[in-house]
Order: structure tokens, then C-alpha cells, then sequence
């Protein structure tokens, strides 16, 4: 299995994108909120996945996706199953059996010194098995805390994501956003022909009531002149 050393590992990887999948924000904040490095480098669990914290389950490694252990392993990142994870994590979150709830990570739990031994990032490659070929260590068993989980506890989260997305990722979320500024300024330049518009209207309405005062303003003048005149005859 391969270990992801860095973050260009980590971008070459694939791991978590193209969006809707969660699986980078999973990460970053299984690194930030869920570990406490000590000083010899361990990984210290703030969270308890024995007791289901933010939606842990026993992973029962039936198919031998990891190496084999007599710890138990626990997965992180079923949408389907928390809502306890912080809403960057599950803002895209479909609820139909799409990419958007694909990642997950699973951890090597030791209870007695409360750490976890070593983590594993994965994909499911259908509604129940994982993808052996998108499987990949974080941090290796009995080793301590990789360059990577470095870099993820030490990075703001839009940092982290703007060096783990791949570049044809970002390419294809600036070019989002850019196409979703069109219907905007479309909206903007419509606004203002409505305005031209009525103001437009607001004109002509005045120009009729100014010709219709000046009309009757004739109209008595002519019948007064006329009643004069008949009134000498």
C-alpha cells in the first residue's frame, strides 16, 4: 500500500476531489480536531471512537483492505450516519448515492495509551466495499507523525485545499465560478434596461398629461372667446 508522504502525494492521490466528495475537508479536520501530537511524535486521539464520537464505527477489515492488527480499526466520514461533523465537511452532502459521500478514514485505535497507531485515507468503489486501489497510509503503523500530518496541522483549511486540489480541479471550480457571474451581470444589465424602461414610460405619461392640460387650457379659451362674441351679437 502506498504512503502518502507529503501534500503533492496527497494531490497527485486524488484523494477527495472533484467536489462533492468531503473528503479533504474530512481530513483536515480529522487532523486538527481529532489528534494531539505529544513529544515523542504520536498521535494522541482527542475523541473517543470506541464511544461513536462524530460518527465512528468499527471497520471489521473482512476483505483485508489493511494490514492485519489485534487492534481495532474505526472508520470516520459516513454522512449518512453523523451529523456532528462541522458543516464545511457535509455542506455538499447529496443524500443520494453519489461521490458526495465516498471518503472515509480509518483508524488504527490503541485504547490503552489512547492514540491512534496509524491512519488510512479510502473511497468506496460501491455502496458497501472500499476501492483497494484508492487506499492509501497516512501515517504507518508504529512510526511517528508523517511530514504530511504536518502539513495538514499547520495549514488553514483553504490553504490545505489550495495545494491539495488537483490542478484540473481548480481549472474546473475557477471556471464555475466565473460562468456563475454570467447569469449576475446578466441580471444586473436587465435591471437597468427595466429601469431605462421605466423611466422611459414615466416620461411619455408625463408628456400626455402635459398635451392633455394644454388642450383643455385651448378648448376654454376658445368657449370663452365664443361666448363673448355671441354675447355682442
Amino acid at each position: 500500500m502506498r504512503t502518502l508522504h507529503d501534500l503533492s502525494d496527497l494531490r497527485e492521490s486524488r484523494f477527495g476531489q472533484p467536489s462533492p466528495r468531503h473528503g479533504l475537508n474530512l481530513l483536515w479536520w480529522f487532523a486538527h480536531e481529532c489528534v494531539q501530537i505529544d513529544s515523542n511524535g504520536r498521535m494522541i486521539a482527542r475523541c473517543d471512537p470506541e464511544n461513536g464520537d462524530f460518527g465512528f464505527c468499527l471497520f471489521h477489515n473482512r476483505e483485508r483492505l489493511l494490514p492485519y492488527s489485534n487492534l481495532p480499526y474505526y472508520e470516520v466520514g459516513n454522512l449518512n450516519t453523523t451529523d456532528s461533523l462541522p458543516e464545511y465537511v457535509t455542506e455538499d452532502y447529496t443524500g443520494y448515492l453519489d461521490d458526495s459521500n465516498t471518503d472515509r478514514i480509518i483508524v488504527l485505535f490503541n485504547s490503552r495509551w489512547n492514540r491512534f497507531d496509524s491512519v488510512y485515507v479510502t473511497q468506496h468503489s460501491d455502496p458497501v466495499k472500499f476501492d483497494w486501489n484508492h487506499t492509501y497510509c497516512i501515517n504507518p503503523l508504529t512510526r511517528t507523525i508523517t511530514p504530511l500530518m504536518k502539513h495538514i496541522r499547520r495549514s488553514r483549511r483553504k490553504e490545505f485545499l489550495r495545494k491539495t486540489l488537483n490542478d484540473s480541479c481548480q481549472i474546473t471550480i475557477e471556471e464555475h465560478s466565473r460562468h456563475s457571474q454570467f447569469p449576475s451581470a446578466a441580471q444586473s444589465v436587465k435591471s437597468e434596461l427595466n429601469q431605462s424602461e421605466s423611466s422611459h414610460s414615466s416620461t411619455e405619461d408625463d408628456s400626455c398629461s402635459k398635451c392633455c392640460k394644454r388642450l383643455m387650457m385651448l378648448l376654454f379659451i376658445f368657449a370663452v372667446l365664443f361666448l363673448l362674441l355671441k354675447l355682442k351679437i
